[in-house]
């Protein structure tokens, strides 16, 4: 026996999950179909590609037969911030800064198993107001492929590791602060 659309339900499954992985199961719970069924798959995968970041925008242009896709986010901004203090504090130029390298490699990473599907990473490292208006563009041509579910896992993994590296950089920051106040109480003590 055959159950139509299997791939479509089974894939459906699979991109919960890797959303409840990455702690994103909200956008599981507001944007997938209560019914799982063949059909709703590619409603699914638009509600990821809509919802991964908080920042979307898109258009589609006859002419072309090209979509385009903006994304813009918190984390990314402030990861772009954190690059840009990093370049500030060690007069490192934008294209040499770490951060920027990482993640234009994690963006390739996710995002280049499609021929017809292309992206541009602006992530701003000049000033911090620059940082904030940080934004992953990504624009698909008509083919045969499926780039809408290469785009929306690779979302995925890109909120995740923004979300990550923030994460971690802000942890690293609190136990700074607090190895400085411990300083300063034992230098007081000891004074």
């Amino acid at each position: 026996m055959e159950i139509e659309g299997y791939n479509y339900i089974i894939s459906s499954v699979a991109l919960a999950k890797e959303l409840h992985e990455v702690g994103r199961f909200d956008i599981v719970k507001e944007q997938f179909s209560d019914t799982l069924c063949y059909d709703s798959y590619y409603e699914n995968l638009f509600g990821v590609i809509s919802s991964a970041f908080s920042g979307f925008y898109n258009n589609y242009y006859d002419d072309e037969d090209t979509e385009i896709f903006i994304f813009s986010d918190d984390c990314l901004s402030k990861y772009f911030e954190i690059a840009w203090e990093y370049g500030k504090s060690h007069n490192v130029p934008h294209e040499e800064n770490p951060f920027v390298i990482e993640a234009n490699n994690e963006a390739r990473r996710h995002l280049s198993y499609c021929h017809s599907m292309g992206w541009r990473l602006l992530g701003y490292t000049k000033t911090k107001k620059t940082a904030r208006q940080s934004k992953l563009i990504v624009y698909i041509a008509t083919c045969t492929c499926d780039s809408h579910a290469t785009l929306a896992h690779g979302l995925i993994r890109l909120y995740e590791f923004f979300s990550d590296k923030c994460a971690e950089f802000e942890n690293r920051m609190t136990k700074n602060v607090e190895v400085n106040e411990n300083m300063n109480r034992k230098g007081l003590m000891a004074a």
